[in-house]
């Protein structure tokens, strides 16, 4: 039981941790193009949420399963991705002290934070992995955010100067989140050409996205079920080894019992 929570939580840190990622690599990108200081503030919020839940990852499911005899240097090197994530640099640097103007120290934290988030994702997603990896989901995943920042930074540039929808990277960025879960509520149209293109291809790939996420947990019950299928009827051919092994015990005891019975009135 314990190791189904486990698996449950880590699943769900494994999605945040992605989505921050995915946060984390806009603000990357939007550093190039302007990005307003309140969603950087928003984002190093989330950010310093997301290394307070591996930090509880860290002690419960890595400190706390720590064997008492197990090597201090071994535990830090194979888990170093969580002492580096559970420092949540950007929220130090932005939100506490205000720092906006390096872009390119900026951009070194946003590397270094994002590997170690991705380090960790490795470690937290190793138990969930198995249908994604079978699915080519993870795959995909990589695919989608590349579409996803890729998109919104080539429709920000092509609308920005023609598109009065578009006056900041932030309006960009929600276009291109919008565009993927097809919901398009059309607060923002693009005007130019390779905006509706980026557009379209912004659609197909969350639609195929999608589909693929729903054939992921399909594959992932029907596996589950078809394990416990298989589970359940070896036990069913186990018993009825069993029930042979003592139908044959009882036959062999039933023969003895004749031939004493033979014996006995042979001397009589």
């Amino acid at each position: 039981m314990k190791r189904n929570y486990q698996v449950i939580l880590e699943a769900l840190l494994s999605v945040f941790i992605i989505i921050d990622i995915l946060l984390l690599s806009l603000m990357i990108v939007g550093f190039t193009v302007g990005i307003k200081n309140y969603s950087i503030d928003s984002i190093s919020n989330f950010d310093l949420l997301i290394a307070v839940l591996i930090l509880l990852d860290l002690i419960f499911f890595r400190i706390r399963n720590q064997k008492v005899n197990e090597n201090k240097i071994h535990f830090l090197r194979d888990n170093w991705a969580y002492i580096v994530s559970i420092i949540p640099l950007n929220f130090i640097w932005f939100n506490v002290f205000q720092l906006f103007g390096y872009t390119i120290i900026i951009g070194l934290i946003g590397i270094i934070r994002i590997y170690a988030l991705y380090k960790v994702l490795l470690i937290t997603g190793r138990s969930v992995r198995k249908y994604p990896s079978k699915t080519k989901l993870d795959y995909a995943t990589v695919v989608l955010l590349l579409v996803l920042i890729i998109g919104s930074y080539l429709f920000f540039i092509v609308e920005r100067s023609v598109n009065p929808e578009v006056p900041n990277y932030e309006s960009a960025m929600w276009y291109a989140i919008i565009s993927m879960t097809t919901v398009g509520y059309g607060d923002i149209v693009p005007v130019t050409l390779i905006g509706r293109i980026i557009g379209v291809i912004l659609i197909l790939t969350g639609m195929g996205y999608v589909s693929l996420v729903t054939a992921t947990l399909a594959y992932s019950f029907l596996d589950f079920f078809r394990n416990e299928s298989h589970k359940a009827a070896e036990k069913v051919e186990n018993r009825v080894v069993n029930y042979e092994g003592k139908i044959d015990e009882l036959i062999t005891q039933v023969d003895k019992l004749e031939k004493k019975l033979d014996e006995k009135e042979k001397n009589e």
